[in-house]
This record gives structure tokens, C-alpha cells and sequence, in this order.
């Protein structure tokens, strides 16, 4: 068997002499993604995921009165912060055409305050992927109740679209998912907000956001 090396290795760029292969836990030769795609990272603790309360939450354009679903990496976590997937499921109510959005909050710190970035930020535990695994998330996540110095900025559009409707329209049933691969990633002492451009009038969603945690080092 060609030698090999099991965990995470972080060789250095141009490195020679080096033949020792990534191998998982099993034995396995590690060559692309094995089991699921994030399985090892969920496995290792790394992956978790927020949502608000299963009645749903009205989503709103972004604001210092805030009360949007928000993901906050403090200034001290240590880890970058990687939006793997944001998903939303319609519950009840009218809702008016317009984008879903991620609005952006800088210079975040570790605290809140008045003042501050961050005035108040009614947290909720995040759970581990791997549902019963250890849960040591450093990112913070506030569903529904938080408040803000300056309103978040829009940053970038999460390429989900609300539709003119109302809970009595008859639809077909639809997903409301949008995956990212790495290319939405928040260092520390940042905050990104689930807001949308206009009002949704009385739509309620649940919403769940999927990260992963990676340290810095």
C-alpha cells in the first residue's frame, strides 16, 4: 500500500519529495469528495446550520431596526466563515415581486452596544450537521431579532426572486434553495443579513442558513 497520511494535511506550495497520499479514517484514498460532499466537514464539526422559528419570519428590506435573519462571525472566532446553502419555504401570507439579498455589516467586533455595529443581537443556538455531534460554533445567529447602528448594506444578490402571490393563489410547488461552493465566505468581524430589496407585504418563510467553519491558520 503506498504510504499514506490520514486528517487534513497543509503542505506547502512547491514542496517536493512529498508521497504521502490523503487517506480517510477507513483507509480510503482520498482523490475527490467522499460520501456527501461536505460529510467530512459535518464529521469533523465543522459544518452547521441556523434557522428561525417553523412558523416563519417576514422578510424585510434591510434596516437599522434590523429583525433579519443574520449570521455574524465575530472579530476573535478564529475561522472564516463559508455559506454553503440558503433555504426558504413559504408559509402563509402575500408577498410582492422584488429580490432576496445578502445586506452586509463591517467592522462587526466581538460585542454588542449602543454605538456599536451591532446594537443588540438576540441569538439562537445553531446545530451541528451531524445532528448529535458536538456543537462548537464560533459564528453567532440571530433568526429573527437584531438591531443596528447603520442599516446593512446590500452586498450581493442571494439570486432568489419573490413572485407577485398570495396564500389563496393556486401555484406549483416550487424549490427556493440557493447553494453556494465556497465563493460567499465571510472573515471575522463581519455580519451578513437575509434581506430583500422590497417589502414582502405578509409573507412568512422559514429560513434555514448552512455554513462551514474553517480556521484561519
Amino acid at each position: 500500500m503506498t504510504a499514506g497520511y490520514v486528517g487534513e494535511q497543509a503542505a506547502s506550495d512547491g514542496l517536493t519529495g512529498y508521497d504521502s497520499e490523503r487517506r480517510g479514517r477507513l483507509g480510503d484514498r482520498i482523490v475527490s469528495q467522499l460520501h456527501g460532499k461536505y460529510y467530512e466537514s459535518a464529521r469533523r464539526g465543522r459544518m452547521y446550520y441556523g434557522s428561525t422559528v417553523a412558523t416563519g419570519i417576514a422578510l424585510i428590506v434591510p434596516a437599522t431596526t434590523g429583525n433579519h435573519p443574520t449570521l455574524w462571525n465575530p472579530a476573535s472566532s478564529g475561522v472564516d466563515v463559508s455559506i454553503v446553502r440558503v433555504e426558504l419555504g413559504y408559509i402563509s401570507g402575500a408577498n410582492a415581486p422584488g429580490p432576496i439579498e445578502w445586506a452586509l455589516t463591517t467592522n462587526a467586533g466581538d460585542t454588542v452596544g449602543t454605538g456599536l455595529a451591532i446594537v443588540t443581537f438576540t441569538q439562537v443556538a445553531s446545530l451541528p450537521c451531524r445532528i448529535g455531534g458536538d456543537s462548537n460554533a464560533k459564528a453567532k445567529w440571530a433568526p429573527a431579532v437584531n438591531t443596528y447602528t447603520a442599516a446593512p448594506v446590500f452586498t450581493r444578490t442571494a439570486s432568489l426572486n419573490l413572485f407577485t402571490g398570495a396564500a389563496a393563489t393556486a401555484v406549483a410547488p416550487f424549490n427556493f434553495m440557493r447553494e453556494y461552493d465556497g465563493d460567499l465566505v465571510m472573515a471575522p468581524g463581519n455580519a451578513l443579513s437575509l434581506c430583500t430589496q422590497t417589502a414582502t407585504t405578509t409573507a412568512l418563510f422559514q429560513v434555514t442558513v448552512v455554513w462551514e467553519e474553517i480556521p484561519v491558520d
